[in-house]
């Protein structure tokens, strides 16, 4: 070995020891006779000082070393003299006394320092090789590593078995686009990358394993953003003779453990459940954030007897209005309200209405009302608004009006927006929660048609699935998301294993019969073999190993991710193949049949 310990795993009690380290040069500091730098490894970093007067010629190679050299060093563990030490790292009371020196390998001069906070993420994803060296990729990827450890150590006290599933599959819609992958042996036929294990998943329990997980790699063609990227890794369990409640148990057992271990936080449990419904109207979003206390109130009846025509053509129109009570902020000007307004416009929203008050509720006047149109408020209109959200003059009431869905989705992202800015939300918190009873179907907005709202497997609720028939929206599945501070961090459900009932899903999605056989054939057979009520969930450990370490891009917690435009800026991927592969798969790119 060219070292006998780490970096970081020398300490007081090797002081006079002598011992051999190795790793990159972090910084250098040049005081003459006495040259000090700091080596780091995986493990952490020490200080090691080359003395002139001792070994001139390890002096000398010392002063030509720069940053992320590579090299080892021989010598004595020593204590810091009094006012040299560092109490902010583990190494900060001894330093080693360079015997010997030895150069394994020069390095370059980086295109930044390892550990810059401020170097710009193309630059990061370009040299990824250097950016891993960082503090913060190797806490990053060392957490991920001990997380997905602990999962697995779990789950298999639980009775799971870990079983892993095939890459090459075949093409079967999951809500996305499918990666494709041609094949040589069989000329024009094609792989699909799976976009989840689903149908393999589900097959397992038909085969009688029962308790299944693994670890995950799912691949997606969708637009990217910052908690997306072609291919994420999920947790992905299944569970038989379970019903919905039991799923949603088990995963708040794991996830309030890894909070405990991971982040020293005893999450209570069971974790809140909130109805799809509830949440929407309550919060905008189905995935909301509840670290902080600002709710969508409805204002229809309240507002429906002014003279103000964006409210009297909403309502008539069959649309609503919603308003948000936030605390006032010095930042209110004019100014503020036009940005907010602008950023209202730019998700798809009409604007946004304020009313504030300058004095108590109680005894307020006309003139005390501060809106854009207040002239089209009474007193009374004003006092019924600020008693439904148990405001005061402390207060401004946001109010948007216009169709439902567009006015929840602004209401909620502004609620969002707002909370981030005025610094309403707690960092600290973990706020857990099971978004539940989604609709099973939802219309496309181009088609008309019914799709699935998470995936053709899910099985409608016992109190709804009488309406598959005649009503299809009103259709409730047995769907639930995990979601904290706003994350969306995995989805579930309890799979239909009825035969029948798949179908039947499978022709209000607009299937023929044809393309059920083709693309779902092996599940639906399986299911004519005795197929157990099953169920399960797929979680994000991207997502949660950033939502664990506060990142805002799960870029962060990928050792080789892609950009949002999905390219790998490191291999430079995707890229051409040559003409012999293409022959070879019988391919051919569109512009090239152009041209012949």
């Amino acid at each position: 070995m060219y070292k006998d310990r780490g970096c970081g795993q020398v300490n007081l009690d090797n002081v006079d020891q002598i011992i051999n380290v190795a790793g990159w040069v972090d910084s250098w500091r040049d005081h003459g006779s006495l040259l000090f730098l700091d080596l780091r490894d995986s493990t952490g970093t020490i200080q090691v000082v080359f003395d002139k007067s001792i070994n001139n010629e390890n002096h000398e190679i010392a002063s030509s070393i720069r940053n992320e050299w590579v090299i080892k060093v021989k010598g004595i563990v020593k204590k810091r003299i009094d006012g040299a030490e560092n109490p902010n790292i583990p190494t900060g009371f001894i330093e080693i006394s360079a015997d010997e020196l030895t150069v394994l390998n020069p390095s370059k001069t980086p295109p930044f320092e390892v550990n810059n906070k401020n170097i710009d993420e193309t630059t990061r994803l370009r040299y990824r090789f250097l950016d891993l060296r960082s503090d913060k990729m190797q806490n990053n990827l060392r957490l991920r590593h001990e997380l997905i450890l602990e999962i697995c150590n779990f789950l298999n006290n639980k009775s799971f078995v870990q079983i892993e599933t095939p890459i090459l599959i075949k093409s079967t819609p999951e809500g996305a686009r499918d990666y494709v992958v041609p094949s040589r042996v069989h000329p024009g036929e094609y792989y699909a990358l799976p976009q989840s294990p689903q149908q393999m998943k589900q097959m397992l329990m038909v085969s009688g394993f029962e308790r299944y997980f693994q670890i995950a790699k799912c691949f997606r063609d969708e637009d990217l953003r910052a908690d997306r990227q072609p291919e994420h890794t999920q947790l992905d369990f299944e569970m038989s003779f379970v019903h919905q409640e039991d799923v949603l148990s088990n995963c708040e057992d794991l996830y309030s453990h890894l909070a405990d271990k991971f982040q020293s936080k005893n999450i209570e449990t069971p974790f809140p459940r909130i109805k799809y419904e509830d949440a929407i109207n309550t919060y905008g979003t189905d995935k909301p954030d509840t670290r902080f206390d600002l709710n969508i109130k409805i204002l229809d009846k309240e507002l429906s007897e002014t003279e103000f025509n964006v409210f009297n053509n909403s309502l008539k129109d069959g649309g609503t209005i919603r308003g948000l009570s936030v605390p006032k902020n010095e930042s209110m000007t004019r100014k503020f309200y036009d940005k907010l307004n602008e950023f209202v416009r730019s998700i798809g929203g009409d604007g946004i209405i304020p009313i504030s008050i300058d004095k108590g509720l109680s005894g307020i006047e006309f003139e005390d009302i501060k809106s854009p149109i207040s002239k089209f408020l009474s007193v009374e209109h004003v006092k019924k608004i600020f008693n439904i959200f148990n405001s005061d003059s402390d207060d401004v009431i946001l109010i948007c009006a216009g169709k439902k869905n567009i006015v929840l989705d602004c209401l909620g992202q502004v609620r969002n927006k707002l909370a981030k800015d005025f610094e309403l939300i707690d960092d600290e918190k973990l706020n857990f929660l099971f978004v539940t009873d989604f609709p099973l179907f939802e219309k496309d907005l181009e088609s008309g048609n019914w799709t699935a709202m998470h995936h053709v497997f899910s099985s409608p609720n016992d109190e709804t699935i009488k309406y598959l028939d005649s009503d299809p929206s009103k259709v409730i599945g047995n769907l639930f998301d995990l979601v904290c501070n706003g994350v969306e961090l995995g989805s579930g459900s309890i799979r239909i294993h009825d035969k029948k009932t798949q179908e039947k899903v499978f022709s209000i999605i607009g299937y023929k019969d044809d393309q059920i056989q083709d693309r779902f054939g092996p599940l639906l057979e399986s299911f004519d073999y005795g197929a157990p009520p099953h169920g399960g969930m797929g979680l994000g450990i991207d997502r949660l190993v950033a939502t664990f370490l506060k990142e805002n891009s799960i870029r962060d917690v990928i050792s080789f991710p892609k950009t949002q435009s999905a390219s790998d800026l490191l291999w430079g991927a995707p890229s051409l193949i040559d003409e012999d592969q293409k022959k070879e798969l019988s391919i051919k790119n569109i512009e090239e049949e152009g041209k012949n």
